[in-house]
């Protein structure tokens, strides 16, 4: 048997890899997780070979002359596996269907099958989910999907970049009608660019029906199919196979015509079954006889989930409501659908708010760095007179200005204040490390010599010995600057690990740093005594705890603790505008036991966009 090359290893490691984490983030975090029974009732499919343009043809237009869609239907057998009509499509295939319908479900199922194939065939292009709903105007489809890699999976871009280009990527595009309207046409004339482009490579898109009649332009695949509604023979064996439990319902759905309609959606058939779960007949009457339509029904939904199992509930429903209301208007204001905590930002403030939070970070670390030189000066102080305790109150006085006024952390660290940043991983890039280091030397030597020049006239006058220690300096600063590289790990596990690994990447850096060049410093005043150039115990101590934990404390905020403390800082206040609870990861994860949101990994979404239009408006209508 042939032994592998290590490049081979390494090929098949990234695969196998990544076919685990489609995995781990859809099927597990989603499919398995979806509301209860949604999976296991067989959706009735019809083709609709109409809706899509030839091979050739990027655009179609229906003529005139032609019957209604519906003429041009065709049923297929109920059972059918979606698989079934992936294959027959030869792989690229545009699922449509009303809200509800099952669109993204069926998808899973496709994404189900065709990981099995990836696993037992390595040539067997890799099946990842793609949500449209970030894709933005004029950015070709093949480069959006290389910063989705990066971002969602943590594919490093040349990796992604090969695997688009040797066609071992199968995309599957969920949501055409989640891109916002404006630019829907644009997206679907991308997606069409990207199949002329990439002709063998299989693709399948998911979108509304009603949006996606709406277009004029049609999808360059070779199938069309559409999800038809359920059948009531269809609500009425699922309805059987609960037992008494669902004789409310059941008696409802006899009663209430609109009910009945509702519960030809596979996503309304699941939330009634748990919102009239062993619900009284006679209460579940006098609910359809409100004549309920979709919103009452999500309001018996949500009254029912917030008491979930009759326990006691930890949070009040107008409160629960309230913070879902608000996420829900923030997710949809920046086009996401998946919510991480690391998603919060200062700009999910009101305007005046976003002032206050950045003014008020800056004016704590100010003071922060105002302290480290107030300690200076105490060094000073204990081991000279009180002019030290002077000297170092005023440098630290500088440094907090610089910080408050200048609004700089450091002169070579790259911060953002409106924008909070994580810093997951950190890799040590030794060529840089050298390069920045020799840089930080010479110049660091540069100023110390120019102050030992403007010093030589002092009585007494300056040593040598400085330009030794801001070398340096100047050495650990610039190294530690030019040799880590910050990034986000954006395949996460558990909530608010970004911040987590931020916090400790920050304390791992700062002690480091600040360590480091206690030691460095140490060395350099031995150094500078042992060539004659000697500095008194008073002025350089005073001068190596004042950098150390300058240099320390910069660099664990510049390298994640900013990104942590930012953090903290946002929860709190919007924790006190009311606007999220204080425990947020343990209100989402209620949230999720009571089938609102569902948990993704480290994130969360809600069961549904309809769910979450819900929640929008309902929080939209409370802001009036």
């Amino acid at each position: 048997m042939r032994r592998l090359s290590r490049m081979e290893v390494q090929i098949n490691h990234n695969r196998q890899v990544m076919l685990q984490r489609v995995k781990t983030y859809w099927l597990v975090g989603v499919l398995q997780e979806s509301l209860h029974g949604a999976e296991l009732i067989d959706l009735a499919m019809t083709y609709r070979t109409n809706a899509v343009a030839s091979r050739v043809t990027a655009d179609y237009h229906q003529p005139d002359n032609l019957l209604p869609d519906e003429v041009f239907d065709t049923p297929l057998p109920l059972g059918t596996n979606i698989t079934k009509v992936y294959d027959e499509a030869e792989g690229t295939l545009l699922i449509m269907g009303e809200p509800g319908a099952g669109k993204t479900t069926i998808l899973l199922q496709l994404v189900s099958d065709l990981l099995l194939r990836a696993q037992m065939d390595g040539r067997h292009p890799i099946p990842v989910v793609f949500s449209l709903a970030s894709w933005a105007n004029n950015i070709p489809l093949g480069d959006w999907m290389v910063n989705e890699l990066a971002n969602r999976y943590e594919v490093p871009r040349r990796l992604g970049q090969l695997w688009l280009k040797n066609g071992e990527l199968l995309p599957l595009l969920d949501g055409l009608d989640e891109v916002e309207q404006d630019h829907r046409v644009d997206c679907a004339q991308a997606i069409n660019q990207f199949r002329q482009r990439y002709l063998t490579l299989p693709t399948v898109v998911t979108c509304r029906l009603k949006d996606y009649e709406a277009l004029a332009t049609r999808l360059n695949l070779a199938q069309a199919i559409v999800l038809q509604p359920l059948s009531l023979e269809q609500i009425d064996q699922y309805l059987g196979s609960m037992g008494p439990r669902l004789a409310g319902l059941r008696a409802a759905l006899q009663t209430d015509q609109t009910l009945r309609e509702l519960a030809e959606s596979p996503l309304m058939l699941s939330m009634m079954t748990l919102a009239y779960y062993r619900m009284p007949e006679d209460v579940a009457l006098s609910l359809g006889n409100r004549k309920m339509g979709r919103t009452l029904l999500f309001d018996v939904y949500v009254e029912r989930m917030v008491r979930y199992r009759g326990g006691e509930s930890i949070y009040e429903p107008e409160q629960t409501v309230q913070w879902l209301g608000w996420l829900a208007q923030k997710m949809s204001q920046f086009n996401q659908t998946i919510f991480f905590l690391e998603n919060l930002q200062p700009n999910w403030l009101p305007r005046e708010q976003q002032r206050q939070f950045v003014s008020t970070m800056r004016t704590q670390l100010a003071g922060v760095f105002v302290l480290v030189g107030l300690l200076a000066g105490l060094v000073g102080l204990l081991m000279s007179d009180w002019r030290a305790l002077l000297a170092g109150l005023g440098a630290g006085l500088v440094a907090g200005g610089l910080l408050a006024f200048f609004r700089l952390l450091l002169v070579w660290a790259r911060v953002s204040w409106f924008r909070i940043e994580t810093v997951e991983t950190l890799n040590w890039r030794w060529l840089r490390a050298l390069l920045g280091g020799g840089l930080g030397l010479v110049g660091g030597g540069l100023l110390g010599g120019l102050l030992w020049l403007a010093g030589r006239g002092l009585d007494p006058p300056l040593s040598g010995g400085w330009v030794i220690l801001l070398a340096l300096v100047g050495l650990i600063s610039q190294t530690v600057a030019h040799a880590l590289e910050r990034d986000e790990m954006k395949m996460r596990t558990t909530p608010g690990q970004g911040f987590t690994r931020s916090a400790q990447n920050g304390r791992l850096v700062g002690i480091i740093t600040g360590v480091g060049t206690a030691v460095f410093l140490g060395l350099g005043w031995l150094i500078t005594n042992w060539v004659n150039l000697p500095l008194a115990a008073s002025t350089f101590w005073p001068f190596a705890v004042g950098i150390s934990l300058y240099l320390g404390i910069s660099a664990g905020l510049a390298y994640g603790g900013l990104a942590a403390l930012q953090h903290k800082r946002l929860h709190r206040v919007l924790s006190e505008h009311q606007l999220a609870p204080a425990d947020y990861i343990h209100f989402l994860d209620y949230a999720a036991e009571r089938n609102l949101l569902r948990k993704v990994g480290g994130g969360y979404m809600f069961v549904h966009l309809l769910l979450l239009d819900y929640f929008r408006e309902t929080a939209n209508k409370n802001d009036m």
